[in-house]
């Protein structure tokens, strides 16, 4: 930042006159004004840091819509780097390259299917925006017989915690006294805890025995509150389990409401989300995470 207080230059006679340090402040004003829009220049030369001015000049050359209520800055100028990247030849490396730049390196997965020759691109449900970004990039660099399909992931986790304690019990009436629903016959106050929830108690056995009844409790998944998909498949890995369901484009444009039902229709889990359904199909994935905590 250049030096902004000109009176220190003045001779001495000059700065108790209150006409030059009015003077000095204005100058002084502009003079860092003026080194703020140089910084702005030179921040402008990378895509990382320009403006939202700037960003929207790249943006009109890549003739890119953007909407800045739903896309953040930071979203748009990853964008423009993603377009800039786009030079062949296009391998799986590259298109890891491309998700780490744009998820994050090790939160996403790519799983191909080279019999029926189909990618999938998995991906937590909250980046939605670099799954549209990422769907123009696949329309760019897949071949023509590979069918790309975008696997949006939404996770949970399911705590358990155990706690011990002594209890002391207590009749409350003697025989042939019994007041019928006034009070319990019994009752035990708890005097002392021996083993609190935050300490570790819990054997694995437990945590995959539950992620096992939570695969095999959902039967079906509802998008939208009207769309019912009984086509659900469920598998459990360990502590986790996972649940997974595709949506057609012909169904819904997109998908707002996702809930998971059992197989009395009440509804176990919902979650509110944002996913337009450009592909053909796009195939959810629900995780469930059983471990111990309080």
């Amino acid at each position: 930042m250049p030096e902004t207080d000109l009176c220190q230059y003045w001779p001495p006679w000059f700065r108790r006159i209150l006409d030059f340090q009015a003077l000095c402040q204005t100058e002084g004003q502009q003079l860092q004004a003026m080194a703020q829009a140089m910084e702005q220049v030179r921040q402008n030369f990378f895509i990382q840091t320009m403006d939202e001015q700037t960003t929207a000049q790249w943006e009109s050359l890549f003739h890119i819509l953007a909407n800045p209520i739903t896309e953040t800055l930071e979203f748009r100028r990853d964008r423009i780097l993603n377009r800039l990247s786009m030079r062949p030849p296009f391998t799986l490396t590259f298109l890891y390259q491309r998700l780490d730049a744009l998820f994050g390196p090790g939160n996403w997965e790519v799983e191909v299917d080279y019999p029926n020759y189909t990618l999938y691109i998995e991906a937590d449900i909250n980046d939605q925006q670099y799954f549209q970004e990422i769907s123009v990039t696949m329309d760019i660099i897949k071949p023509c017989h590979i069918v790309y399909i975008s696997r949006p992931r939404v996770a949970a986790s399911l705590r358990i915690s155990e706690t011990i304690a002594r209890s002391v019990g207590e009749y409350n009436y003697i025989l042939g006294g019994w007041a019928l629903g006034r009070l319990p016959f019994f009752s035990g106050t708890e005097e002392e805890v021996f083993k609190m929830a935050d300490q570790p108690s819990i054997q694995p056995a437990l945590l995959n025995q539950t992620a096992a009844f939570v695969a095999g409790d959902i039967k079906a998944a509802r998008v939208n509150g009207s769309i019912l998909i009984n086509a659900v498949s469920a598998s459990t890995v360990g502590n986790t389990a996972s649940v997974g369901y595709r949506v057609l484009r012909e169904q819904t444009p997109e998908v707002k409401l996702i809930e998971l039902l059992d197989k009395a229709g009440t509804v176990l889990a919902s979650s509110q989300v944002s996913v337009p359904i450009a592909e053909e199909a796009v195939a959810f994935r629900h995780t469930f995470l059983a471990k111990e905590g309080s």
